[in-house]
């Protein structure tokens, strides 16, 4: 699929003509022209985590950018001056509610005329990116799709709005190396190219690790510097009370280790307690998320246990051993490529546990799926290059 101008002309005259009798939106108070080298457009938590690291490589390099956020976007970047603050989009909560809802084209055309962008670097969580990245393309911008899951793109029920819209791009951005073979024939179809980025959320990790003091932290919890330390993180899934009375179980079989467990900051903890308290085991000691963050809290564990929490892969990426706890038939690509260990009852999550702490371990991450040091510098990198070529 080749830009031309006859193309953008015909887009240009269609979109003249559908001024004209769609309703008017809230106006942004960005309401003077807005010209930048790259604009993210961001609906998700995660792709916007990974936006912001990717960003900070932007700042020290000195490339301009902006954003437009919708969905949960909206939430993380609402106080970044960066944000183009146009309320159908930050304030729509049908947008927010539903990846499927889309833009009124009217919305679409004023911002089109409104901000003009070089690199227009899109997430993949909803068909109003998809929009926008349509509408951009056809303006001259260069269109980058970011995908933000390791697990191939097939298997991934979140970008489906987004790729059921999506008419063009110049290139998918993808962590590793079997999400980057199941783009090949999506891109193939769409003239893209696909490259390997790694995955800049997990780089979170990196600073804690780097300014880790294990012994301060067993000494501020109280915790002997000889006393083996598992660490169990929840999530909030429909599953999850399953698996962490699973935990709970296999917690007990081994009263001579300490369990630290986290719950999810989106809950408040009260299930946790409540299983904790039933037990009556001593050996496991909930932790507040506003006390000691997860990642704080794994540099002192010897694994790390979750049901279907992400906190895995982070673990995983800093060279924890990591045990996911789930039914037999729960899959992903950490467990398919043996860079962690599946238990779903509590007498063999509990031989697990014992056997890491012996000295079990799982392979190199980074060498496994084909995932390149430093994604976020990678990504700036590629950007930079790319505005080189645009200008030229």
């Amino acid at each position: 699929m080749k830009k031309n101008n006859s193309n953008r002309l015909t887009f240009s005259i269609a979109f003249s003509l559908l001024w004209l009798f769609f309703v008017p939106f809230s106006h942004s108070s960005d309401s003077a022209s807005i010209k930048t080298a790259i604009l993210f457009v961001a609906y998700d938590q995660g792709e916007s985590n990974a936006f912001l690291r990717i960003q900070e490589q932007l700042k020290s390099a000195n490339i301009p950018y902006r954003i437009l956020a919708m969905g949960r976007a909206a939430e993380v970047f609402k106080d970044d001056p960066a944000l183009i603050r146009v309320a159908n989009l930050t304030r729509d909560e049908d947008l927010y509610n539903n990846r499927n809802q889309l833009l009124n084209q009217r919305l679409l055309y004023q911002l089109s005329e409104m901000i003009s962008a070089k690199i227009v670097y899109v997430g993949m969580a909803s068909r109003a990116q998809a929009q926008i990245a349509n509408t951009w393309e056809r303006t001259g911008s260069r269109v980058i799709a970011f995908y933000d899951n390791l697990e191939p793109v097939d298997s991934v029920r979140y970008v489906k709005p987004f790729l059921d819209e999506l008419r063009y791009a110049d290139a998918f951005h993808v962590p590793g190396s079997s999400a980057a073979n199941s783009f090949q024939q999506l891109a193939k179809t769409m003239g893209a190219d696909v490259v390997i980025t790694g995955q800049p959320t997990m780089e979170e990790w990196n600073e804690t690790y780097q300014q880790a003091d294990p012994t301060l932290l067993r000494q501020t919890l109280n915790i002997d510097p000889q006393q083996p330390v598992v660490l169990f993180a929840g999530d909030y899934s429909r599953s999850y009370p399953d698996a962490l009375q699973t935990f709970v179980e296999a917690a007990g079989m081994l009263s001579d280790i300490l369990f630290l467990m986290t719950y999810h900051p989106k809950s408040d903890g009260s299930l946790e307690h409540t299983i904790i308290a039933q037990s009556g085991l001593k050996n496991i000691h909930l932790i507040r998320p506003d006390a000691f963050s997860t990642d704080a809290l794994s540099t002192i564990a010897s694994i790390v246990i979750v049901h279907k929490s992400s906190v895995a892969q982070q673990a995983i990426y800093q060279g924890k051993p990591v045990i996911y706890v789930a039914r037999p038939d729960y899959h992903n690509l950490m467990l398919t490529e043996q860079l962690a260990i599946l238990a779903s009852t509590p007498i063999p999550l509990a031989v697990m546990i014992k056997a890491h702490l012996e000295g079990y371990q799982t392979l190199a991450v980074a060498e496994k799926l084909g995932i390149p040091d430093a994604p976020s510098k990678t990504i700036a990198r590629l950007m930079i290059e790319e505005l080189k070529r645009y200008d030229s």
